[in-house]
């Protein structure tokens, strides 16, 4: 469940509620649905990919999966999702989706909660899902042995949810209590301020769950709002596993046959923020440290700037400890134990984005020198050297995404959902490494001028009648000189 109110980081929030069930509670039987005959399912194989032969598995319905099949391991892990969030939360109602995805796993059919529970160890599989601005999704993983039992359990889940009393008013009663922690959450008051001075008026991205409009959802909403999302039109499926394509085509028809067949879900307009606003916006909170979070326009994932855009980030701050704001404001200056910046991106927005912890009366030095930091790389462009640690890196990483079928059928499903093409993981380190120095040196000169950025103070911030001074004296040739020494 995933509520922009309850972030412990700026961008988004996640409210990870999970719940104790009695695994006593007796067990009802569950009979596993048994499909009609039908055709052999149409297979279209993909071009050759740097992760495994992706199989296209159609169905009767309009609904597809991406099939890895793998039978070294028993193990199966499906991946749905339906485009369509939180911003698809009826007027008034803002949490509802956060409140349905609580409760898909909280008893459907003739098991209560503590009996799906306990029918979900037997078969060894999990299943829950989860909710983002733009979407819905759900996961499930099992013993290919299982495979049929448990998406027949998944099934049950998405179509007949029981929404009973007891982990409604318990879903309710969590949410509240994360909701009123957020209050004091630097996180989520960093996140208010960017909605209120940045946002347009009125635009889902900005709106938030509160305790009235928490309240006042209904099971009946949740049932409305499931109906409306998780339609067979707007499914997307991954799978990877010890599974073939006939197989996999007849569990999907049993599986998802059931759904609504057209997504009640209302499109979102692309969201430009307002105008950069010069002088750092604050918001009072008594602590020791000052949350600084800085925020400007950047692309979206379809852009054809997006890669280097991408190694450009690396570079700035996205590279740990390779990168030139850690390199500066933690080892050279000692403010803070780390900063870090990355590209942000939702399907209607995209921002470039960054933050670090600093004491109260260090803050203005941060930022100032952050500005410089921007301002260099804007002006200057990388080293040769930086730009080939970067797509080394970010070319050498990007294996580790795919250590297991969970985590596969996971970067299968962004691709999906990000409409990159089957043949994405055959090209995707091609086009890092297609990026040269003339790329990131105009990406930056584009996007990284310290005027493009808002900066978002949460705490007792100090110093900031002094952040042209420190940008400044960080641009210094006397500084640069002294540094070398």
């Amino acid at each position: 469940m995933n509520f922009k109110t309850l972030s412990s980081v700026i961008a988004l929030g996640t409210l990870a509620a999970a719940c104790a069930t009695d695994s006593s509670a007796p067990v009802a039987d569950v009979s596993v649905a048994t499909p009609p005959p039908m055709a052999p399912p149409v297979v279209e194989e993909a071009p050759k990919t740097g992760l495994s032969n992706i199989q296209v598995v159609e169905t009767d319905g309009p609904y597809s999966a991406w099939l890895v099949t793998e039978p070294s391991i028993p193990i199966v892990s499906v991946n749905m999702a339906w485009r369509g969030g939180e911003t698809a939360d009826p007027e008034g109602l803002t949490g509802a989706t956060g409140l349905l995805v609580y409760m898909m796993n909280e008893g459907a059919g003739d098991l209560d909660s503590a009996a799906y529970a306990t029918r979900m160890e037997e078969l060894n599989m999990s299943f829950g899902c989860s909710s983002s601005d733009d979407w819905t999704s759900c996961s499930m993983s099992t013993l290919s042995e299982n495979f049929e039992e448990a998406m027949e359990m998944v099934r049950m889940g998405l179509t007949e949810t029981r929404f009973d009393e007891a982990p409604f008013e318990r879903a309710i009663e969590e949410t509240m209590v994360s909701l009123q922690r957020a209050e004091t959450s630097p996180g989520t008051i960093a996140a208010r301020a960017l909605y209120s001075e940045l946002y347009p008026e009125g635009h889902p991205y900005a709106r938030y769950a509160t305790p009235e409009t928490v309240e006042a959802v209904t099971t009946d909403d949740l049932r409305a709002q499931r109906d409306a999302i998780m339609t067979q039109d707007s499914l997307l499926v991954t799978v990877v596993g010890d599974v073939t394509p006939e197989r996999l085509s007849s569990v999907m028809e049993a599986t998802f046959s059931g759904l609504p067949m057209e997504s009640q879900v209302e499109p979102v307009s692309d969201l430009v923020m307002n105008a950069p606003i010069a002088e750092p916006i604050v918001r009072d909170l008594p602590q020791p440290q000052s949350l600084v979070y800085f925020v400007g326009p950047g692309l979206l994932r379809d852009d054809p700037d997006f890669f280097a855009a991408y190694v450009t980030n690396y570079i700035l701050g996205g590279g740990g400890f390779s990168a030139r704001l850690m390199d500066e404001i933690r080892e050279e200056r000692g403010l803070t134990y780390g900063i870090y910046t990355s590209l942000s991106l939702q399907e209607h927005l995209g921002r470039w984005t960054g933050s670090a912890q600093t004491m109260n009366e260090r803050v203005g030095e941060l930022i100032g020198r952050t500005q410089a930091e921007f301002y260099r790389l804007a002006t200057e462009g990388p080293t040769e050297a930086e730009l080939a640690d970067a797509k080394s890196y970010l070319t050498g990483a990007y294996p580790l995404n795919f250590d297991s079928n969970s985590k596969i059928a996971g970067q299968m499903m962004g691709v999906r959902q990000d409409e990159m093409g089957l043949d994405y993981f055959e090209t995707r380190n091609d086009m890092v490494n297609a990026v040269s120095i003339e790329d990131v040196r105009r990406i930056a000169a584009e996007y990284l001028m310290p005027e493009n950025f808002s900066f978002i103070v949460v705490g007792e911030p100090q110093g900031l009648d002094m952040i042209s001074e420190y940008y400044e004296d960080s641009l210094s040739p006397e500084l640069e000189e002294t540094t070398e020494e």
